[in-house]
């Protein structure tokens, strides 16, 4: 009769430790997702930063630091001065609300204004939306393809707007509408800058 009970019991010891390895691996996985979007936030943040490096400000003996021409932007005909990119940037959104941002912009009609691409060494290709509304759209990595049609259209003075987005398994598409057509994007990342 004991070995009745030990085949059940050998049972259990083996299921217990197949759900053991599963969760090890998970929680691997879960750290490595992890340390990718702080190495992806990290090359997110010097994408936004000033180009220039600080100076200190450089002082004349004998001379007020008022003496020296200002040189910060001329206001504009409204009279208002636009700031430079990297004054006041706020934080990108966290990526559990990315989805919830990008359906604000498709829901609102958000026009997309400009886009810059680029290809950082080390990293892939990405693109940079930028919103009527001052948010910006950081997609890794770019599509090529959209983002040409996007600048031709905006280049022609042609309406670019989101027209929706979805998330599959870990990934995104963007479908925007150029025009009268519509192109559409794949990305790994999204990452979203709301305006200041």
């Amino acid at each position: 009769m004991p070995n009745v009970y030990i085949v059940p019991v050998l049972l259990t010891a083996a299921c217990a430790v197949a759900v053991t390895t599963v969760v090890r691996r998970l929680a691997r996985r879960r750290r490595a997702r992890a340390g990718a979007d702080v190495r992806d936030r990290a090359f997110v943040d010097h994408l936004f930063r000033s180009r220039e490096p600080e100076r200190p400000a450089l002082t004349v003996p004998g001379h007020a630091r008022d003496d020296r021409p200002d040189d910060r932007p001329e206001p504009d005909e409204d009279g208002a001065r636009r700031p430079h990119p990297s004054e006041n940037l706020t934080p990108l959104l966290p990526t559990h609300l990315t989805a919830g941002y990008l359906t604000g912009l498709v829901a609102g009609g958000t026009p997309v204004t400009h886009v810059r691409t680029g290809s950082p060494t080390g990293a892939g290709g990405l693109d940079v939306l930028d919103f009527a509304d001052g948010s910006s759209l950081v997609v890794m990595p770019g599509d090529p393809e959209a983002t040409t049609l996007i600048e031709i259209a905006l280049s022609l003075g042609r309406p670019v707007r989101l027209l929706g987005t979805s998330q599959i398994g870990g990934g995104w598409t963007l479908t925007f509408g150029v025009d009268e057509d519509t192109t559409y994007a794949l990305a790994d990342r999204l990452y979203v800058r709301p305006p200041a």
